[in-house]
């Protein structure tokens, strides 16, 4: 048997359904009707939402610009102010109304519009009287839904979402009493320069100074740094400030002065070049390559950063995993910046400034808000700068909500990104309504990173993006780099030695290469054949195989240096046999373009042929020339056996010459003195010789 009601009940139920249909659509709003056939030739904006908050008493007045980009006039046209009653409580809720996905809110006030010709605009100004939503002293503090409906005979043509923020103390001295504490709110930019080519880095230097010129990204971001009360922080690549100071444009040379200017922007300080730290990880790169790679070293040595610019960060793109943050740590960076990817460990309201944990150590990370820097930046929106306004208030509303939980204070940041070239009034208007309330407290980047961190993160382990350079190619410029670093350390200045090489083998690993990888290529090519050609300006003269006939001398090794320096290297032999042993090392400084030899005492032990290995050393200890051999015919002890030799051959002639002279004296042959007076006997006439006894001068007077 089934239920029946009771006489009289009928009617009743029936008077109560129009009231509860009434109430179901206070509490999901209407749907909207089918759009017309000229739905997309109609468009509406919202202009204007004054009060910002507005309290039970208070007068909402709403201003939407009504469009025709058509090419037909449009007719009959009516916009509708929608207001709902309950308060919207999440960030999902928040931008799911945003996004236009829930029709509209209930309807308050329903006015005609002018008919539009093409290319015609209208304005319409709503004034709702709050207390007519009869939201009453008691209700909660927060965003409500508001829409704008416009239509014409056949439906709807048009709807934009926004909010209404109601306190329910507006109006009295309670007034922002029953607001939640304020969160803090950092927006900051980074100001990065573009790709440098080695082949032509005076084109780097114009393209800096064009950005710095009225209207370009660089005094854009400069400009909203340092306009109003709730100004743009940056993340500022040291190289680009180097550059635009030390550039021979007086526009580039202001903005520079501006940027460091006492008291100007607040900056914290990016790795050279905006190095892609990513790409670095994904290489094993050591933490001391790192470190030289993302050196202030590698700014011109005629630029210092300000002595205030103390706080460093790294900045990855999009979400980094665990090695991108350890490599981060490794460059020094006191905290680093993550646009994506971090989750929070524990639930609750999560704050900006945490740690996760990447190799071996909690790395400090500023965990940037998506949704926020979306908003701010205006990026992949259509929607005016009302509108923009609109929904940061409520997410920032809800933001604040969420924080009454044991979390404790919350601090967001909202990063912009790379290449953003604000509109500085737009952005001036949207941070100063944030900062005027409050449940916003608008505060320096540079600030937000002292406080506490009070939230651990989680990154992925390992995510790749195949926009890096690839880990051979980082290798290879890291290799180079510090072998070129070691290299220079024969000049007595490596700096001057090396130039700006270290800066052309660290340039291809820019983030700004990532969108052009052929370039990327050429330029990796190019820097490291160019440090090549540097190294190979030290070599060994060839010469011919060397005699040594003593037991000991110095061998001569000649070095040619080909260097715009002076070289300070140490010739080092090595014998692969013991029979020759290499006494000494030395130490020789070869001028700039000349040869000069080394003498190295070697000593003989015994006899043969020797090839000894030459080494030409740095300072460093690293070899600086390609290996070399040189051959010693070692003849130990042939001056010795020579000496004797001849030696022996003078005595044994000196011998010869006596014993010849002797036996000369003995001969038979040889007259005696009776022979000789025998033959003396005259036979002819005779003739004396006078005796001393004859001469006159003995005779007596």
């Amino acid at each position: 048997m089934n239920p029946s009601l009771p006489a009289g009940h009928l009617p009743r139920v029936l008077a109560v359904v129009p009231a509860l249909l009434l109430l179901l659509a206070l509490l999901v709003g209407v749907p909207v009707g089918p759009a017309s056939a000229d739905a997309d030739d109609v468009t509406v904006e919202l202009v204007a939402v004054a009060p910002t908050v507005v309290g039970p008493d208070a007068t909402q007045r709403v201003t939407a610009r009504v469009t025709n980009p058509g090419t037909d006039p449009v007719t009959g046209l009516r916009a509708e102010l929608g207001v709902g009653w309950r308060v919207v409580s999440t960030r999902a809720d928040v931008a799911a109304w945003a996004d236009g996905g829930r029709g509209v809110a209930t309807g308050q006030l329903d006015l005609p519009l002018d008919d539009l010709d093409p290319g015609e605009s209208t304005e319409v100004t709503f004034e709702l009287d709050v207390a007519t939503l009869q939201l009453g002293a008691d209700a909660e503090w927060g965003p409500r839904e508001m829409s704008v409906r416009v239509t014409d005979g056949s439906g709807t043509v048009a709807v934009l979402h926004s909010f209404l923020l109601y306190d329910p103390d507006g109006g009295t001295p309670r007034a922002g009493r029953t607001a939640p504490d304020a969160i803090g709110l950092a927006v900051v930019a980074p100001l990065t320069g573009p790709a440098l080519d080695p082949a032509a880095p005076a084109e780097y230097v114009d393209a800096v100074a064009d950005a710095t010129g009225a209207g370009g990204t660089y005094a854009r971001l400069l400009d909203a740094a340092t306009t109003g009360s709730a100004a743009l922080s940056l993340a500022v690549d040291p190289a680009v400030v180097a550059a635009a100071a030390t550039s021979t444009d007086d526009t580039a040379n202001g903005w520079a002065g501006r940027l460091q200017r006492a008291g100007g922007a607040d900056v914290a300080v990016l790795p050279p070049y905006d190095t892609d730290l990513a790409a670095l990880a994904h290489a094993d790169v050591t933490a001391t390559d790192v470190a030289a790679t993302t050196s202030l070293d590698l700014v011109a040595d005629d630029w210092a950063a300000p002595g205030r610019w103390t706080t460093s960060v790294a900045w990855p793109v999009g979400a980094p995993d665990r090695p991108t943050l350890a490599t981060a740590a490794a460059a020094g960076a006191q905290h680093v910046v993550v646009e994506s990817g971090a989750r929070p460990t524990a639930e609750g309201a999560a704050s900006a400034v945490g740690t996760a944990p990447a190799g071996g150590r909690d790395v400090p990370v500023v965990v940037a808000d998506e949704t926020l820097g979306a908003l701010v930046a205006g990026t992949g929106t259509g929607a005016s700068t009302t509108e923009l306004v609109q929904h940061l208030l409520a997410d920032t509303a809800v933001l604040a909500g969420e924080q009454r939980s044991p979390a404790g204070d919350r601090d967001v940041v909202a990063a912009m990104p790379r290449g953003w070239a604000p509109d500085v009034p737009t952005f001036d208007t949207v941070l100063t309504t944030l900062a005027a309330q409050d449940w916003v407290d608008v505060s320096p980047f540079t600030q937000v990173l002292d406080a506490v961190p009070g939230t651990e993160y989680r990154v992925e382990r390992s995510t790749v993006s195949e926009a890096e350079l690839d880990p051979a190619s980082v290798a290879d410029l890291v290799t180079t780099r510090t072998g070129l670093a070691s290299f220079a350390t024969v000049a007595a200045d490596p700096a001057a030695l090396t130039g700006t090489a270290d800066r052309d083998l660290t340039a291809p690993m820019s983030i700004a290469y990532r969108t052009d990888p052929d370039a990327r290529a050429t330029a990796v090519g190019l820097a490291t054949a160019q440090a090549d050609q540097l190294q190979d300006g030290i070599d060994v003269a060839d010469r011919a195989d060397v005699t040594l006939i003593s037991d000991a001398g110095n061998l001569p090794v000649r070095i040619r240096n080909e260097l715009p320096v002076d070289a300070t290297v140490s010739v080092r032999l090595t014998p692969d046999d013991p029979r020759l042993v290499v006494e000494t090392n030395p130490t020789i400084v070869v001028p700039a373009g000349t040869s000069r030899d080394a003498e190295i005492r070697v000593r003989a032990i015994g006899s043969g042929d020797v090839t000894l290995d030459v080494e030409v050393l740095a300072p460093s200890g690293v070899a600086v020339t390609d290996p070399t051999e040189l051959t010693v015919k070692v003849r130990a002890g042939w001056e010795t056996v020579g000496t004797a030799v001849l030696a022996g051959g003078v005595g044994l002639l000196f011998v010869a010459g006596i014993w010849r002279t002797v036996r000369r004296g003995r001969s038979d042959r040889r007259t005696t003195g009776e022979q000789v007076t025998e033959a003396a006997v005259p036979t002819g006439p005779q003739h004396t010789l006078p005796t001393d006894d004859d001469l006159p001068e003995d005779r007596a007077p």
